[in-house]
């Protein structure tokens, strides 16, 4: 694995398993600063989070592909229905 493809693991990973509504969004502008650029951090957060998604997990499947997405958006901008009910 090279050390790129090692470090958007790190913050995919430290967005996946955020503790709380800032560090869910700390790492969810670490992963798009990483994978999309530093210019991204200028659009609305769920817009990058979305272009992410796409890139991470990309699907054939229209329906399939905005559930992805709206999936990821909820994970990186706290707090969630799901994450709420979880507690």
């Amino acid at each position: 694995m090279n050390r790129a493809t090692e470090i958007v693991n790190e913050r995919y990973d430290a967005l996946m398993f955020a503790k709380d509504a800032e560090s869910a969004r700390k790492a969810a502008r670490e992963l798009v600063k990483v994978l999309l650029g530093e210019e991204a951090l200028k659009q609305p957060l769920d817009e990058a989070l979305r272009q992410c998604c796409r890139q991470l997990r990309p699907s054939a499947d229209p329906r399939e592909q905005a559930r992805f997405e709206e999936e990821f958006i909820e994970i990186g901008i706290w707090p969630t229905r799901a994450r709420e009910m979880a507690a």
